[in-house]
């Protein structure tokens, strides 16, 4: 069912004491894809600074810019409409990147071993779900326990992580099985922060699965971006010349009309 979407993503960082030569990039700009129309969107950065608008390996857009000029924080702020219809979505082609292990991703001999004790269906798409239904299983929802260079392995050692780690997981384990398999972050409908969910490939089709939630995707997921894992496709990355320690806040908001 097709559902329009108005989008609010909201992130802030306060620094201890003023930067500068910051240099940033940005992935939080909804991708134009045929199950996603983006009707309306802006992106404020304040400071304000020019920002050269590019594309990645993965077709992710990216906003680059410099803040060169001391300054104690960095804000930028994404609203917009989507229209969201996965009917629209036809067969795709699948980049044999997705079948490999990459930096995030790579299996432990705990995950090994796990996942050869593991009584899965024959069928690609039941395997791939009841995969998702193993995963949420072993692991326990739980922020502040990982952090963004957590790898699965370490999560998975942990049984513990957020939804960054649930999909790293998931990948590493799908791959591991012959699923091509890719890592997509975004907004779900709601409050509160950006999510991580996956796709599995599945005749000729990329299907939505996210392990947090033990859902299947819907019109309800906004994407932003796509990966191998999460270093392909961060919100933002930055470097900057001081010693000051950085707090941020993050604010996201999804309401959906039918």
């Amino acid at each position: 069912m097709s559902r329009l979407l108005h989008f609010n993503y909201d992130v802030q960082l306060e620094f201890s004491q003023p930067v500068q030569q910051h240099s940033f990039v940005l992935r939080c700009l909804p991708p134009n894809l045929p199950e996603q129309q983006i009707l309306d969107l802006s992106l404020v950065v304040d400071p304000a600074v020019p920002l050269a608008l590019q594309r990645d390996g993965f077709g992710n857009l990216l906003q680059a810019g410099r803040i060169d000029q001391p300054h104690s924080h960095f804000h930028y702020r994404v609203r917009g409409t989507a229209l969201r219809d996965d009917t629209r979505r036809g067969p795709e082609p699948c980049h044999p990147v997705f079948r490999l292990a990459s930096s995030y991703t790579a299996l432990s001999p705990e995950m090994k071993a796990w996942l050869a004790g593991l009584t899965l269906p024959e069928a690609p798409r039941d395997r791939a779900w009841a995969l998702a239904q193993a995963v949420h299983e072993r692991l326990t929802y739980c922020p502040g326990a990982t952090g963004v260079s957590t790898t699965a392995a370490q999560a998975f050692a942990a049984g513990q992580g957020v939804c960054q780690d649930f999909a790293h997981i998931y990948l590493a384990l799908a791959r591991a099985l012959g699923l091509p398999a890719r890592y997509l972050n975004g907004l779900p409908e709601g409050e509160g922060a950006s999510h991580a969910w996956c796709q599995v490939y599945l005749d000729e089709r990329w299907v939505g699965i996210d392990p947090t939630r033990l859902k299947r995707t819907d019109e309800s997921y906004l994407r932003f971006g796509i990966g191998r894992d999460f270093g392909d496709c961060p919100m933002e990355r930055g470097l900057f010349v001081g010693g000051a320690d950085q707090q941020q806040t993050v604010f996201m908001r999804v309401s959906a009309e039918q």
